[in-house]
């Protein structure tokens, strides 16, 4: 069996145990769960650290709720029973009292568990490592832990500036740190090395992008409410008190010579009015906030949410296209951004430009807004 085939039939236990522990009350399908938790146990620590965040993702207001199933699980005397709750007894970092109910019960029992499972309270989280991507769009970030049988995991997870610096995916990889990074340098962009990062400063991002992705209901798939445990155990395994990302601030007299430099080019020179000024400050503050990279995202977000500022004139507004093609070779020539980049920005301005100018228009008018107002005659476009 190859390990893809083996990752599938372990995603398709996992299932299968879950939904026995759906069924009626607190009826658990023995030979389900009994099969599940034994095959995990011969296997990789990550196949039952999988099964067990799997089975604690069972959601409130369901048939069988969680604090039910681990009565079951107490009830249950059995070497396998005894692995699930010792395992859940360090993964429920959310609810304190069901996580001392469950080391309680396993310190009355005495069957033999792995070197792994008893250690867990000792992991130890060696490192962590950020990548930021070249246009700003997000940051790949991955932390390295050690298990108390030398068994290594790391925990890989990506977050998305252009949405409030939110985690739009994670993974736990059954490899050593080292490993997985050089892996993700093969595999993306090896010109863009990793950095080291506070420990402390790892957790502070990962969880306030965790916190975003809730509100923005990302949370709602069944394999990420699956996996999540794990992440949160993985995150509390970390220092606290750390810094979170900080969108980049810029002083004043730094931002007026930009504006000023670009105004000042043959590129900036058809958008002399104040108010195309204002308008590219505005601009600025979308998507990661970084006013010297601009991806086709980014770009995608701002064309397709018809941005407006309804302070400026119409004309202003419907000159962000122009605007934004105009700059973003200017800013991206500062920043030193690869011209395949730019390029890529600049298609999707053309894309996206007409489409942006018709639906404002629309707007405008399905809400009884004049728009024949005062045009300025030396206009961009």
């Amino acid at each position: 069996m190859n390990e893809a085939r083996r990752r599938r039939a372990a995603k398709q236990d996992r299932r299968d145990a879950r939904r026995a522990l759906k069924r009626r009350r607190i009826a658990i399908d023995e030979n389900v769960m009994i099969t599940t938790i034994r095959s995990a146990l011969a296997g990789h620590p990550l196949e039952l650290l999988h099964s067990v965040s799997s089975f604690m993702s069972t959601l409130p207001g369901e048939e069988l709720s969680l604090a039910n199933a681990i009565t079951a699980l107490v009830e249950w005397q059995c070497r396998e029973t005894t692995a699930l709750l010792a395992v859940a007894g360090e993964m429920l970092v959310d609810d304190e009292a069901l996580r001392e109910r469950c080391r309680l019960e396993v310190a009355k029992r005495h069957h033999h568990l792995p070197k792994w499972i008893v250690g867990l309270r000792d992991v130890q989280v060696n490192r962590a490592v950020r990548r930021a991507d070249a246009v700003g769009d997000g940051d790949e970030l991955f932390v390295g832990l050690v298990m108390a049988d030398s068994t290594e995991l790391t925990l890989g997870v990506i977050l998305d500036h252009n949405v409030l610096s939110s985690v739009t995916d994670f993974a736990i990889l059954a490899e050593p740190f080292e490993e997985a990074v050089a892996r993700q340098l093969e595999t993306y962009d090896p010109t863009v090395p990793f950095g080291s990062m506070n420990l402390a400063d790892a957790r502070t991002w990962i969880d306030e992008g965790l916190r975003w992705s809730a509100l923005l209901q990302r949370s709602r798939s069944a394999e990420w409410r699956e996996v999540l445990p794990i992440v949160k155990w993985v995150l509390a395994q970390l220092p606290g008190g750390g810094c979170g990302s900080q969108r980049p601030a810029w002083e004043e007299d730094v931002a007026d010579d930009l504006l000023d430099g670009f105004l000042s080019s043959p590129a900036g020179a058809p958008f002399a009015d104040v108010d195309y000024r204002v308008l590219l400050r505005e601009l600025w503050d979308t998507g990661c906030g970084d006013p010297l990279r601009w991806s086709a995202s980014r770009l995608w977000v701002i064309l397709r949410t018809r941005f407006n500022d309804y302070d400026l004139p119409l004309e202003i507004a419907l000159d962000a296209p122009a605007l934004l093609r105009a700059y973003v070779p200017f800013a991206h020539g500062q920043s030193g951004i690869a011209q395949h980049l730019t390029d890529e920005a600049i298609a999707t301005i053309d894309r996206l430009s007409l489409g942006y100018r018709r639906e404002l228009l629309a707007n405008v008018i399905d809400h009884d807004d004049d728009p024949w107002m005062i045009s300025y005659p030396d206009r961009a476009s």
